[in-house]
């Protein structure tokens, strides 16, 4: 399994994307990867483990553009699709959040179906896309997988300021999406399997980082959050590295696994004062003064019961994602430093 059979991954130059990569690269597959720009290939090959010969580059500038795909799936039997627009990218909700994200999910799935090959694929969400908008600051917050609900959205509202509208921008684009996909299975009914994942807030080490000036994502939201006296984020959290494995056991089991299921993958919440004990205790030259809330660990109930089912991943610790972040950004801070 895996020595001929290549995975289609897009959004391979992204924090997750990058680690699921190499993941399928070590775990025997072959990878064709989308990049936007063609110089991408070269930052790319900086972080790659695996054969060169075992990775091809396909140039899409437009994923939302008809026929983007056109040609690129010939030779693939499975797709990972990670690509989504991220929070702050852009202000304008409908055009930079809604229809990117919308657009791209259903131009490749129209695709996919067209080739009978593609056995299975992959559509990594967020559990963002499994909750009300507004409804992360109102505890009990209990993210449903595979309950049918369609929320509501409202895009034409006016969005908070700064981080929390962006946030909440990209939640819309999220839940929409994933109706999108939902409606494309019923409706299709297509040859290949299909099955979502949603990652709670994704923490670890960065592959594509290369200096603490380009600290961002969940990793920067934990970073900013402990000289504040609120967090940022709950702390319903995911290691990266936990998310790319998630991949890979996917694909390993997927002749187990059924069409449309949708997969929460987390760690369970573990509260921000145990962050700050853990930050307080291994790394006293960062200045910690979060206080208790608005995030606790009873805040958030996610239930993996099905991830641990069927993928059986030992999730990592939410201490042993604190560390790994903080580990990497010293070291980036200290380089910079000499």
């Amino acid at each position: 399994m895996g020595a001929n059979e290549v995975v289609f991954i897009i959004g391979a130059t992204g924090f997750i994307g990058s680690h699921v990569v190499n993941y399928t690269l070590q775990a025997g597959y072959k990878v064709r990867l989308s990049i936007r720009r063609k110089e991408q290939e070269q930052s790319i090959r900086a972080w790659l483990q695996g054969r060169d010969e075992n990775v091809e580059f396909v140039h899409i500038p437009d994923l939302a553009k008809p026929g983007a795909f056109q040609g690129v799936l010939d030779g693939i039997d499975y797709i990972f699709h990670l690509a989504s627009p991220l929070p702050g990218k852009g202000d304008d909700v409908r055009k930079d959040y809604v229809e990117p994200a919308v657009t791209g999910t259903t131009a490749i799935l129209e695709q996919a179906k067209r080739h009978e090959r593609i056995k299975f694929v992959i559509v990594v969400s967020s559990i963002l896309a499994l909750i009300p908008m507004g409804g992360i600051r109102k505890p009990p917050v209990i993210p449903k997988a595979n309950s049918g609900e369609r929320l509501k959205v409202d895009i034409t509202r006016k969005f908070p300021a700064g981080f929390p509208g962006h946030g909440m921008k990209y939640g819309a684009s999220k839940i929409l999406a994933q109706q999108a996909t939902r409606d494309f299975v019923a409706k299709e009914r297509p040859l290949f399997k299909l099955i979502t994942f949603h990652p709670t807030f994704v923490l670890g080490d960065s592959l594509i980082q290369r200096t603490f000036k380009e600290l961002d994502g969940m990793n920067a939201q934990l970073w900013n959050s402990l000289p504040s006296e609120e967090p940022l984020i709950p702390s319903a959290f995911v290691h990266v590295r936990d998310v790319a494995q998630a991949h890979v056991a996917a694909l390993r089991n997927r002749d187990s696994l059924n069409t449309g299921t949708e997969y929460i993958l987390s760690t369970q919440p573990f509260g921000w004062d145990r962050v700050a004990d853990v930050v307080k205790a291994e790394f006293p030259q960062i200045d910690v003064r979060l206080r208790k809330g608005p995030f606790s660990q009873d805040d958030w109930h996610v239930d993996t019961t099905l991830a641990d089912r069927d993928l059986q991943i030992k999730w990592r610790s939410g201490e042993d994602m604190v560390r790994n972040v903080l580990n990497q950004q010293l070291a980036l801070k200290q380089k910079a430093s000499l």
